[in-house]
């Protein structure tokens, strides 16, 4: 499942959860990057200029860095622990990828109900053409890898009726819906 149009891959999940909602922007996505010190792909804005900080089918978890300078810290605070994780699993010689800011290091950018952190795994210099890796909390070197943008995996996800997806979970249990959350 690709979509190469960022817009239509949103429009398409929005479609998928009965979502008709809008995010609002206090943060310049400028600020944003500039304080993670990274850039970030642009299907990622496309995605967050659409959803608030909220729950995708109540199992992925996001917190929209733009939304005001609180979801900025609490975004930075879940990067930095994400990327604690991936140090230690590191230091432990566990099989798994450098995390950011090392070259090549892995990105956090959402979590899952049970603890697992979804990355991008920047390849190329291009943000636009970084995959999605996946980091279940079973373990520190259980990463599923995909040759995916962001939002087709979200839009997979979305969709997904069975275990077909990137999480390889039963999704055919979780209500297709989008639910806002407040900090």
């Amino acid at each position: 499942m690709s979509v190469a149009d960022p817009n239509l891959a949103v429009d398409a999940i929005a479609a998928a959860l009965d979502w008709g909602g809008a995010a609002t922007h206090k943060v310049d996505w400028g600020v944003v990057e500039l304080h993670l010190g990274t850039s970030l792909p642009g299907d990622y804005k496309e995605f967050m200029a659409r959803f608030p900080s909220g729950m995708l089918r109540g199992v992925i978890s996001f917190v929209n860095p733009a939304q005001s300078t609180r979801h900025l810290r609490s975004f930075q605070r879940d990067f930095d622990q994400a990327l604690a994780n991936v140090r230690s699993a590191c230091a432990y010689d566990y099989d798994t990828y450098l995390p950011f800011p090392e070259p090549g290091g892995v990105i956090p950018f959402a979590s899952d109900d049970t603890g697992g952190v979804f990355f991008w795994l920047p390849w190329t210099p291009d943000p636009d053409r970084w995959h999605v890796v996946y980091l279940s909390r079973h373990s520190p070197d259980a990463w599923t890898r995909t040759r995916r943008s962001m939002t087709t995996v979200m839009l997979e996800l979305a969709k997904s009726q069975g275990r077909r997806n990137i999480l390889g979970w039963n999704m055919a249990r979780y209500e297709r819906s989008f639910n806002p959350l407040t900090l």
